[in-house]
């Protein structure tokens, strides 16, 4: 009985604290400086080639119905280069509920002095959330609430805008404008600036020397209804092939990461979140993979493009 109990306290906490984030397309990444595309559909086409990236990222280790992110995007400019498409299909979990989504982006790109770009983007697309309750082992066995299944859809459009060159990065974006309300019988979605994510990231490419660079980036979360939160990272690149970097999150989680460049088109990259706070007993840490491929490089040595 005292298991059980233990496991609906568990169920009951990660609906408090993560159901919030599901409102919207809002998936939580460490490695957002490899895929701003995920954050901003504006950097959609910024590095010139179809570009494909896949992570996977699981919260919480250890935990019993921890969190769970599975993320796919795709985009590239088209022959007009001024124009970028792009696609995203993720899919979180977490206890008994589940939101899978889609959503498309058009870039329209301008090619400014000095090699810079200006680029303005809109998404769209929709999402899938369900909620399984009759997994969850409560105490009491015949209560009707716990005994059955729901499913809705919520449609999302977003805005992004960045401003990028070979040595920088910076962008605005708010990648859903529209809010889901699971806590409503059937959930309602409806169009709400006062709920939405305003997001804001940027990053620079020091040179310390002939094979050493050095990229500081952040990202910043604004939410009128919840906490503002941060990301500020520093990662050290060797040679244009290896990647090694820590950041911190205001939620007081450490991150360290790696990367390798295996080709000049394919990526690998691993991260590990150290968990700080009460529930840092609970688990293991948070652990993220990301794979990355750029298609047209003709060259035989790496040489990737960072912005």
């Amino acid at each position: 009985m005292k298991r059980t109990a233990n496991k609906l306290v568990i169920v009951l906490l990660l609906l408090v604290s993560v159901a919030p984030l599901f409102a919207q397309k809002d998936i939580i990444m460490s490695q957002y400086m490899h895929n701003r595309y995920a954050l901003n559909t504006a950097f959609a086409g910024n590095r010139d080639v179809l570009s494909l990236y896949g992570g996977f990222r699981q919260k919480w280790a250890g935990m019993e119905g921890a969190p769970q992110s599975m993320l796919f995007s795709a985009h590239s400019p088209l022959k007009k280069e001024n124009v970028a498409l792009g696609f995203e299909l993720f899919n979180q979990t977490y206890g008994v509920n589940k939101q899978t989504g889609f959503a498309f982006s058009y870039t329209y790109r301008l090619k400014m002095a000095q090699n810079k770009t200006l680029a303005f983007s809109l998404n769209g697309g929709g999402n899938f959330y369900g909620a399984d309750w009759n997994k969850v082992n409560s105490l009491d066995a015949t209560d009707p609430n716990f005994a059955s299944s729901e499913s809705n859809f919520s449609p999302t459009i977003g805005f992004g805008s960045a401003w990028y060159s070979k040595q920088f990065f910076v962008g605005f974006s708010v990648p859903n404008f529209f809010n889901y309300n699971p806590y409503t019988e059937g959930g309602v979605s409806s169009f709400a600036l006062n709920k939405a994510n305003y997001l804001v990231t940027g990053g620079y490419l020091f040179e310390l020397a002939k094979k050493w660079h050095l990229q500081p980036s952040f990202m910043i979360r604004y939410n009128p209804e919840f906490d503002t939160t941060f990301d500020i990272n520093a990662t050290v690149i060797y040679n244009n092939m290896l990647w090694l970097g820590t950041g911190f999150r205001s939620t007081k989680d450490i991150v360290a990461m790696v990367g390798y460049q295996i080709t000049p088109q394919l990526r690998f990259s691993y991260s590990y979140d150290y968990v700080s706070g009460d529930i840092n007993t609970y688990n293991s840490g948070s652990h993220e993979i990301a794979i990355q491929y750029d298609f047209g490089f003709k060259v035989k040595t790496p040489n990737p493009k960072f912005f």
